[in-house]
């Protein structure tokens, strides 16, 4: 412990600049961990070490002592220690100049890292973990493309590529392994409870080899212990094949291989770009990729990015928050200075992103995985690339020759196409719910009053389950900025205009109705709803940045005796649900955000419905006017249904015609919804 507290000392100089001072507690730590045979405490002040010299510009000496430190972690088997130390060992080789032996180094590490994160039972701490190591893919995409710059066709434009694939959306692709309520048809239960088994033993025998080694072991106790952990590595994967074997199906979804150029390439038809971005501290790069061709290309660094597109979504959101006493004149000033402003900021972000690539746009259907930032900007509403023009009237957006799509990474596109297709097409049109019933207040009880702030209901009379839901209503609410008290929702009148629009359009057989009353979380809930091949939601969406798990979207909270009832479908049950629909349209605020998670991306509504089984979301990415919003779908539908357009196209249609229409011309009221998933 005196070892480990002059060690602490020693990082605090270091953070503060005191080099040597730092150096000299380190050796004094390094003495006594020796004394003592504690190597894996010996290894860590070793790599510190090693960072001194690093940080001092003396890249040999940093990587001589971080390969001092390697076979120290390595004996006491400290895998996370060793990842640590193999990405400093690459880092400073890269440093000298030697880029293959950094490869091979950072490769190893990204190699202990899967392992790792398949030790990790929660999606929410697998995230997390990724979170802590992201940076560790960052410098191998990074490192490829500088070995990409040195040797042009070596290929590593497309392993760089591959590379940033395989990081993304990775619990997207592993929650499937979590449910297992869906995707264990046809395999054994005896099994699953045979892996999950093997899963944990070998979890904990891990744990005490870390341990044992840790301490003063003797090699034959290393030696017992090594065989333990390779025994019931050995079960354990033998399951895992066993598994694969028996049931196709659930090892495609579970145990999804990764993505190599021509995989990606073959979901691509001859209209498709897509464009994936990896945004990096100094560097970040993007990808142009079609059918027959890759193009990669370099990026400012993510600084400058983000700058760029905090601009251009703060001038989008503009009607998201107006200030508390606000007068409407002062709206209308906030409106027009962003309208004014906004052609401008679309065309720098546009010159960054896609000015590179240009020439491959021509007016082709736009895949974007994007990254950081950039998945909150709608690329349909920036700046066709190559324009100039200041101001709104004779300004184009991306949407007029493209269709857009976003996914969060190509990945997600494979597993969804392999569950879509042979799926047999669900009978009926349409189910929309819309214009719930937020409180007793509401004029649609015909004693009450015709408030138009809707409280929600005091305890009073409410079920402990009732109470709960409440509560957590209310939290899901504050987070996302509503600090009323009590907490309220106001009645969206135009949701119902959208949902009579729809009806007028879809033919009434074909159809579920289920408006103010009915539009509650028990319909929501209805497996009837199997039945309909798009499900329509019309109503306030809350988005919860902290806790994902409190994003939802709220129904009626009352019933028709005026009784207090949950309403809020919470992104938990979503993910319980079995929906095999064509289209989820989320018609409220910000449903198309979420939680950000390094690598993961946006945690939220649209991946919920995705993993339910929907083959693709329109979503918002901020508040919406709901009488945009009422406007944008009447087009929506009538492109989907008259004009049998698909979702993508179906949606660019109506976007279109919201922006040829002056007073909707500004790209924050069509600009929000966006589609993520299957586009065919």
């Amino acid at each position: 412990m005196e070892s480990y507290t002059l060690r602490d000392i020693g990082n605090v100089l270091s953070s503060a600049k005191e080099k040597d001072k730092a150096l000299d507690y380190y050796k004094q730590a390094l003495v006594l961990s020796r004394d003592v045979r504690d190597r894996r405490g010996e290894a860590y002040i070793i790599n510190s070490i090693g960072s001194l010299y690093e940080q001092a510009g003396s890249k040999q000496q940093a990587l001589n002592y971080y390969q001092q430190a390697l076979p120290l972690m390595q004996a006491v088997a400290d895998r996370r220690g060793e990842v640590i130390t193999l990405f400093n060992i690459s880092r400073a080789e890269r440093d000298l100049g030697h880029l293959a032996s950094a490869r091979a180094q950072i490769e190893k590490s990204l190699d202990l890292i899967e392992y790792l994160r398949t030790k990790v039972a929660s999606p929410s701490l697998r995230i997390s973990y990724l979170e802590t190591v992201y940076q560790h893919y960052d410098f191998y995409v990074d490192l490829l493309m500088q070995m990409n710059r040195q040797d042009p066709a070596g290929g590593y434009e497309t392993l760089a590529l591959e590379a940033n694939e395989h990081a993304r959306a990775r619990t997207l692709l592993e929650t499937l392994i979590e449910a297992r309520t869906d995707i264990r048809q046809g395999v054994d239960p005896g099994l699953l409870a045979e892996e999950s088994r093997f899963r944990q033993q070998l979890n904990q025998k891990a744990d005490q080899q870390t341990r044992l080694l840790s301490g003063k072991s003797t090699p034959e106790q290393a030696a017992a212990i090594k065989r333990e952990v390779e025994s019931l590595l050995a079960r354990y994967e033998e399951v895992e094949s066993r598994i694969r074997d028996t049931s196709p199906r659930y090892a495609a979804l579970t145990q999804p291989r990764q993505l190599r150029l021509p995989d990606i390439q073959k979901e691509l038809d001859q209209e498709t770009v897509l464009l994936e971005y990896s945004l990096g501290t100094e560097r970040s790069y993007g990808w142009a990729v079609t059918a027959t061709s890759i193009t990669s290309f370099e990026l400012p660094g993510r600084a400058e990015i983000e700058a760029a597109a905090r601009d251009v979504y703060k001038l989008l959101s503009v009607g998201n928050a107006p200030g508390k006493n606000e007068s409407l004149a002062g709206q209308k000033a906030r409106m027009a200075q962003s309208v004014a402003a906004y052609p401008a900021a679309a065309a720098r972000l546009s010159k960054i992103l896609l000015d590179p690539v240009a020439a491959l746009l021509a007016k082709k259907r736009l895949v974007i995985v994007a990254d950081g930032i950039l998945q909150y900007i709608p690329f349909n509403a920036l700046a066709e690339p190559g324009q100039s023009k200041a101001d709104l009237a004779s300004w184009q957006p991306l949407v007029v020759n493209h269709e857009v799509i976003t996914l969060p990474s190509l990945s997600t596109l494979a597993v969804l196409r392999k569950e879509v297709r042979g799926r047999p097409q669900a009978k009926k049109a349409v189910a929309v719910i819309a214009d719930p019933v937020f409180e007793r207040d509401d004029p649609r009880f015909k004693s009450s009053g015709h408030k138009r702030s809707i409280a929600l209901p005091a305890n009073s009379g409410q079920s402990n389950e009732v109470s709960l839901a409440r509560r957590q209503l209310e939290m899901a609410a504050r987070e996302v900025g509503t600090d009323d008290e009590p907490v309220t929702f106001q009645r969206l009148p135009f949701t119902l205009q959208e949902a009579e629009a729809i009806f007028t359009i879809v033919p009434e057989a074909e159809t579920r109705r289920a408006i103010g009353f009915d539009a509650n979380l028990r319909t929501a809930l209805d497996p009837e709803l199997r039945q309909y091949r798009i499900i329509h939601f019309a109503t306030h969406g809350l988005l919860n940045n902290s806790y994902p798990e409190l994003s939802g979207i709220v129904l009626s909270l009352v019933d028709k005796a005026g009784r207090p009832q949950d309403g809020f479908l919470r992104l938990n049950e979503i993910y319980n649900m079995d929906l095999p629909a064509e289209l989820v349209v989320l018609s409220a605020c910000q449903t198309g955000l979420g939680k950000e998670a390094r690598g993961e991306g946006l945690i939220g509504l649209t991946r919920g419905f995705m993993y339910a089984g929907v083959a693709r979301v329109v979503a918002s990415l901020w508040r919406i006017n709901d009488r945009a919003a009422a406007e944008l779908m009447r087009h929506f539908y009538e492109a989907m249904f008259l004009q049998h357009l698909t979702p993508a196209a179906a949606l660019r249609a109506a976007q279109i015609k919201m922006w040829q229409t002056a007073e909707w011309r500004f790209p924050y009221y069509w600009g929000a919804f966006v589609l993520e998933g299957e586009w065919n």
